[in-house]
C-alpha cells in the first residue's frame, strides 16, 4: 500500500500545519513524520480516501484514523499528542 502523494497530501495541509508543532516529530518527507527514529505517522491514499496510521502505544503496528474530515482529523491530532506525551516527549 502506497504512502500518499503530495497532491493528496494538499488536501491535508491544516492538519500537517498541526501534527508539525508536535516538538517531537521530524516530518522526514512530506506526510511521513517519525518520532525517535521510528515511523509514527502516515498517510495513505485509498480510492480518492486519506487515511492516516498512528503507531500503536504498545506493540508493534499502526491504528488507522480516515481523516477525511474535520472530526477525523482532530481525534489523529489528538491521539498524536497524547501518544507523544506517553513517550515524555511533548504535550
Amino acid at each position: 500500500m502506497a504512502h500518499a502523494d503530495e497532491e493528496a497530501l494538499k488536501r491535508l495541509l491544516p492538519l500537517l500545519r498541526q501534527l508539525r508543532e508536535i516538538k517531537s516529530l521530524r516530518e522526514m518527507r512530506p506526510g511521513i513524520f517519525y518520532m525517535r527514529g521510528a515511523a509514527f505517522i502516515h498517510f495513505h491514499d485509498e480510492a480518492g480516501a486519506l487515511i492516516a496510521d498512528l503507531k500503536k502505544t504498545t506493540g508493534t503496528g499502526f491504528d488507522r484514523y480516515p481523516v477525511d474530515t474535520p472530526t477525523g482529523q482532530r481525534k489523529l491530532v489528538d491521539d498524536a499528542k497524547r501518544r507523544a506525551s506517553r513517550a515524555g516527549d511533548d504535550d
